[in-house]
């Protein structure tokens, strides 16, 4: 869909049931910025099997795009209830990956939610799971990426955001610390650190007492600088550093975030291998999160995903059809 340069926050959506506060979060967010919140529902026609599926297969495909529509319909009503914000809906024919992504190629943010588990597994881990959609977009989309498992509690207030100054911490900040000056709420920095490990620790005890000492010096310097950065460029905004010794930075994080409104991870720092997409810091995060996650990616990871996304519909499919 054509939105002519039109600032967009874009939200995927398959149900209410499923996506409810990924829409209404990024309805009032979208109202907050003043931009077009763009729903996308994404339906795959259905393969045809086999002689009976080929005569059943057309019928089956009416009623799903008909569901599709309803849906859409139903989500612009929410959306319309939850904020002051012009709302496009738009039903996307390929996999919902590729709609989200193509979508989000020109967007400020793209928002997705989470899914319910069965009762099974939600009794071993919890009412929610990450969707391989909402990962997915996490790992490849060149703009921010909000997973909203659920609304805010009430009383929740403040961003909380990780930094190890990693090129992809240092974009995660800036947005963490662009977003809270926007809704004038403190601004948490959390930087965990920890000793390196070698064999100095066996050999040399007094060397390993230096290693570590120095180890969190470096962590508090290097955040200090943040913070004076950070208060220079927004007057005003309270911003205020937690310097964790912990191997696990997720923990330090997810710590942190008790009573905030939002976390904010890069899509990768200095932890993760050279071959991942996603950090480890970030993926725990993300998974493990009751709120809402925004992962932000370092310009030049923005720059090479913008390159792979796709502009069109898949060749000989058809394009979005806009729905009222």
């Amino acid at each position: 869909m054509d939105v002519d340069g039109q600032r967009t926050v874009v939200v995927g959506t398959s149900s209410l049931a499923e996506s409810g506060a990924a829409l209404v979060w990024a309805a009032r967010e979208a109202a907050r910025r003043g931009a077009l919140l763009l729903v996308v529902h994404a339906q795959v026609h259905p393969v045809v099997l086999d002689g009976t599926t080929a005569a059943l297969t057309p019928e089956l495909a009416t009623h799903l795009e008909a569901a599709a529509r309803d849906e859409l319909r139903a989500a612009r009503r929410a959306a319309l209830e939850s904020a002051d914000v012009e709302v496009a809906t738009v039903l996307a024919r390929e996999h919902p990956r590729r709609a989200l992504l193509r979508h989000a190629r020109h967007a400020e943010l793209v928002v997705s939610g989470a899914r319910r588990r069965s009762r099974l597994r939600a009794g071993l881990f919890g009412a929610f799971q990450l969707g391989s959609t909402s990962l997915f977009l996490a790992s490849h989309a060149c703009c921010p990426v909000a997973v909203v498992r659920d609304l805010p509690p009430p009383g929740a207030r403040g961003v909380v955001v990780g930094w190890d100054g990693s090129p992809a911490a240092q974009a995660a900040a800036g947005w963490a610390a662009a977003h809270a000056a926007a809704l004038d709420v403190p601004l948490r920095v959390v930087t965990a650190w920890q000793t390196p490990l070698d064999r100095t620790a066996e050999l040399a005890p007094e060397a390993f007492g230096e290693a570590h000492q120095a180890a969190e010096v470096a962590a508090r310097g290097a955040q200090q600088d943040l913070l004076t950065r950070w208060r220079g460029q927004h007057p005003g905004l309270r911003v205020h550093g937690e310097v964790v010794e912990d191997p696990f930075a997720s923990d330090a994080v997810l710590g942190a975030a008790e009573g905030a409104e939002l976390v904010v991870v890069g899509s990768r720092g200095h932890g993760a291998f050279a071959s991942a997409l996603l950090g480890s810091t970030s993926h725990e995060v993300l998974h493990r999160a009751r709120g809402p996650v925004v992962v932000v990616p370092d310009a030049e990871r923005a720059a090479a995903r913008s390159r792979r996304a796709p502009l069109d519909p898949p060749a000989g499919g058809q394009a979005d059809e806009v729905v009222d």
